[in-house]
């Protein structure tokens, strides 16, 4: 254990009994960046539903979300799990904007021009590995269509490697101010294991470079449970990252899934962490961060007090989509390019993944679409439970459960009741009006707590759900 810091305790409670308690309760489960979660949608949706959808949308008038998905990186990361292709073929990414430009024309003739855009994000794949003249030609193309409204939020993820000033400069131009920067670790070996090798004193000049292009706020990702971490490697780490003092930080948990992803069987298995080791850096996190002044945001993020996702969570708002964590609830969103997902009152629609299928479907006129699902009126309120729950840290039944028909009430009130053994347990406390509140080592069961509100979770077979923590 490092000197500097004293990680054996979180909420009071020893890191022994912390590692007895992930031991006992540490499953396989979904990690609900959606509900319902992606393998309950079904295959060969229709695209009418959509259609409806965007036209409802134009109908209401409001503000939107719209997510970007470009696919393509410089060079593979082992750790990745992302929907990524290597390329340096400027005309296969050239065909790809040319599609993903007809495919925001297409919906943008439904949504008539009634409705603006509130938050806008580029995710990846690498976006800032499209050449500059290229995003520049789509983000204006998009803009014109989906203009964003007084005070909307512009993010993009990028790969501080490829991200060049003329990328920045351009990006603020057109009104981004949030950038979320990889890093995932400093160590040199463990870099070099997952061929993503970039040092701090870079990290610190390219900080510095978008600062001073015009980004006002700055996330840095990090990912525990890699090949040659050790509890003291990634405390070196974290103490590097402090002192640039970026707005916000994720720590993600590396999922070695090589069955599925198959770069990662690149990755040497015996080198992995083992789970008290992995755990370890995860409560070091914690302990870190909240003593340099960061609050904690749900169980792996972490953010300043004046940051609008601290503000958010401490007055109960906090809301999150397949973009992240949001201060905005509620917020509809259209997906654009390989494998992005619109998520809709409604429905939930998730494009073809890989790039070339998505080009021809969409140069033919058609939508993309390979999976969907409608939501039940049930749905959408244990949505509603399970979103609070991992964003706002309580548990209660919605207002909207109580205008219900059928069963719902009766069956949240069940589930609820479930939750006893995570009381006795000191994950969770109960309130004064009937909901419960999680506690300080109850972040790091989130997951677990929100299992009982899944409806469709018992009768999910051979779905190879990553662990819980």
């Amino acid at each position: 254990m490092h000197k500097n810091i004293d990680s054996r305790k979180l909420g009071g409670i020893s890191e022994e009994k912390i590692f007895e308690l992930v031991e006992r309760m540490d499953v396989r489960g979904p990690r609900y960046t959606s509900y319902p979660t992606v393998p309950v949608w079904k295959s060969d949706f229709p695209s009418q539903p959509f259609e409806d959808t965007l036209k409802r949308v134009a109908h209401d008038g409001k503000s939107i979300a719209v997510y970007l998905h470009l696919p393509f990186c410089n060079k593979r990361c082992l750790f990745c799990g992302c929907n990524s292709y290597i390329t340096h073929d400027r005309e296969r990414v050239s065909r790809y904007i040319a599609a993903i430009e007809k495919e925001i024309e297409k919906a943008s003739q439904l949504l008539e021009g009634r409705v603006g855009c509130q938050w806008l994000h580029l995710g990846g794949g690498t976006p800032t590995h499209t050449p500059p003249d290229l995003l520049a030609e789509l983000l204006d193309f998009l803009l014109a269509r989906i203009p964003t409204v007084e005070g909307a939020e512009l993010s993009v993820e990028v790969d501080p490697r490829v991200t060049t000033k003329e990328h920045l400069s351009l990006m603020v131009e057109r009104g981004f101010r949030r950038i979320s920067i990889g890093l995932q670790d400093l160590d040199p070996l463990v870099q070099k294991s997952v061929m993503r090798e970039y040092s701090f004193e870079q990290m610190s000049e390219f900080i510095a470079l978008c600062r001073a292009t015009g980004f006002t706020s700055t996330n840095i990702d990090l990912i525990y449970g890699l090949p040659h971490q050790t509890r003291a490697s990634w405390l070196s780490t974290l103490e590097q990252v402090v002192t640039l003092r970026p707005d916000r930080l994720a720590c993600f948990g590396y999922a070695h899934l090589p069955e599925k992803t198959k770069h990662q069987r690149a990755i040497d298995a015996t080198a992995l962490p083992e789970a008290r080791q992995r755990l370890g850096m995860l409560l070091d996190s914690n302990a870190f961060f909240t003593g340099k002044g960061y609050d904690a945001i749900g169980f792996d993020h972490f953010a300043l007090p004046e940051d609008k996702l601290s503000l958010a969570q401490h007055n109960g708002t906090m809301w999150r989509n397949f973009m992240g964590y949001t201060d905005i609830r509620g917020l509809e969103m259209v997906g654009f390019g390989a494998s992005s997902i619109s998520e809709f009152n409604e429905i939930f629609v998730q494009n073809l993944i890989i790039p070339e299928d998505y080009n021809a479907l969409i140069e033919q006129n058609n939508w993309a679409i390979t999976k969907g699902c409608n939501l039940t009126a049930e749905d959408r309120i244990r949505k509603i439970v399970i979103n609070d729950l991992m964003c706002n840290l309580v548990v209660r039944i919605p207002a909207e459960a109580y205008h219900s028909v059928g069963g719902t009430l009766e069956s949240l009130r069940q589930a609820i009741a479930t939750l006893k053994p995570f009381e006795a347990e000191g994950l969770i406390v109960a309130g004064n009006s009937g909901e419960y509140e999680v506690t300080e080592i109850g972040r790091l069961f989130l997951r677990n707590i929100a299992m009982p509100f899944d409806q469709y979770l018992p009768n999910q077979t051979g779905v190879n759900f990553s662990r819980t923590i």
